[in-house]
């Protein structure tokens, strides 16, 4: 599985991505901050999806919460690649209340405003991948 992770621009959005590399070591790593930055990569990601070999990936976007009109596009570039033979795994992690409405309508969309982005994506890796902890043991108790 192949990892394209978009993050925010900032020291929060830079250590999810710190975070994610552990199990992703070869991933494709995008930043951006708001507005056009966000659909200029959101647009070159599923580009290079749509010209991998890879068919089976995993697209996180952490520490930023799109507007309505990005969500809807996204969610769509997504399903359209699915139903076109991609398998992509599609998750957002975010703790900005400003994202409130895109977390209600997508089960993608994981939004929890009472912890950093870094401490969502550590516990996201930990709860979902059996290797981190012991990958991470001892590289991220300062952080967290």
């Amino acid at each position: 599985m192949i990892l394209y992770h978009l993050s925010h621009t900032d020291l929060d959005g830079y250590t999810c991505q710190l975070v994610s590399k552990k199990i992703y070591s070869n991933g494709n790593f995008y930043n951006a901050n708001y507005g056009l930055e966000v659909k200029i990569n959101l647009l070159n990601i599923i580009n290079s999806i749509k010209n991998s070999n890879e068919k089976d990936i995993f697209l996180l976007i952490t520490d930023l919460n799109l507007t309505k009109d990005e969500a809807k596009q996204l969610n769509t570039d997504v399903n359209n690649l699915n139903n076109d033979g991609f398998n992509i795994k599609l998750q957002l992690l975010d703790h900005h209340g400003s994202g409130q409405n895109c977390a209600n309508k997508y089960d993608w969309y994981y939004l929890d405003t009472t912890r950093s982005a870094t401490k969502i994506t550590y516990e996201y890796f930990q709860d979902n991948y059996n290797e981190f902890n012991n990958l991470c043991e001892k590289d991220f108790d300062l952080l967290i």
